[in-house]
C-alpha cells in the first residue's frame, strides 16, 4: 500500500533567485503597508494583523503570476510554484521581522507597550481562570521588542504557507506524471 504518490516533475525556472528577489519586494510591500497605516493614524498594536495578511496575499499572488508568465511556454508544476511561494514567504517574513525591530525601536517606540496592552485585553476577555489570566499576563509583561518582532515574523511565515498553497493551486499549468511503481524487493 502506497500512502504517497511519487511524482515526476521538472523545474522550468530559476525559482531560488526569483523568490529571493520577489520575497524581498514582498517584505518591502508589507513595510509600506504598515507605514501607510501609521501615517493615516492607525499604528500597529499587534505584530501581525489582517491588513498585513491581505498585503501578503496580494503580493504573493502577484509575484507568483509574474513568475509563471516569465517561464518558457508558461509551464510550471505545483511543486515548483509551491517551492517558489514558500521561499518568497520566508524571505518576506524575515524582512518584515527586521522592520518590526526598526519600527519598535526607532519609528514607534510605544509599539511593544501597545502590543502588550492589546494581548492583555484579549486575555482578560478569555474563559480562563483568574489565576491563569494573571500568570499569562505576568509572562506577557516580560516580552520585549525582539519577542514581538519574532512573533510577527513567525505569524507572517505561517501565513505565507497558506498563500503559497493558494498561489500554487491557482497558477500551476502542468500536471505531474505519476511514476510507475518499481518493485525493489526482487
Amino acid at each position: 500500500m502506497v500512502l504517497l504518490r511519487r511524482y515526476q516533475s521538472d523545474i522550468y525556472g530559476r525559482y531560488r533567485i526569483a523568490y529571493l528577489r520577489d520575497g524581498a519586494l514582498t517584505g518591502l510591500f508589507l513595510v509600506a503597508v504598515v507605514l501607510f497605516m501609521k501615517i493615516i493614524y492607525y499604528p500597529l498594536s499587534v505584530p501581525h494583523s489582517l491588513y498585513t495578511d491581505i498585503a501578503l496575499l496580494v503580493a504573493a499572488l502577484f509575484f507568483a503570476y509574474r513568475y509563471r508568465e516569465k517561464l518558457p511556454e508558461k509551464k510550471v508544476f505545483f511543486k515548483e510554484q509551491m517551492l517558489y511561494g514558500l521561499g518568497l514567504g520566508v524571505v518576506a517574513a524575515i524582512v518584515y521581522g527586521l522592520f518590526l525591530m526598526l519600527y519598535g525601536g526607532v519609528i514607534d517606540t510605544e509599539f511593544p507597550e501597545r502590543c502588550m496592552q492589546q494581548f492583555i485585553e484579549n486575555e482578560s476577555q478569555g474563559n480562563s481562570t483568574p489565576e491563569e489570566k494573571a500568570q499569562t499576563i505576568a509572562v506577557m509583561r516580560t516580552y520585549k521588542l525582539h519577542t514581538w518582532a519574532l512573533i510577527g515574523t513567525f505569524l507572517t511565515a505561517v501565513m505565507s504557507i497558506m498563500t503559497a498553497f493558494i498561489a500554487a493551486l491557482l497558477f500551476r499549468t502542468e500536471k505531474n506524471i505519476v511514476r510507475p511503481k518499481t518493485n525493489k524487493n526482487k
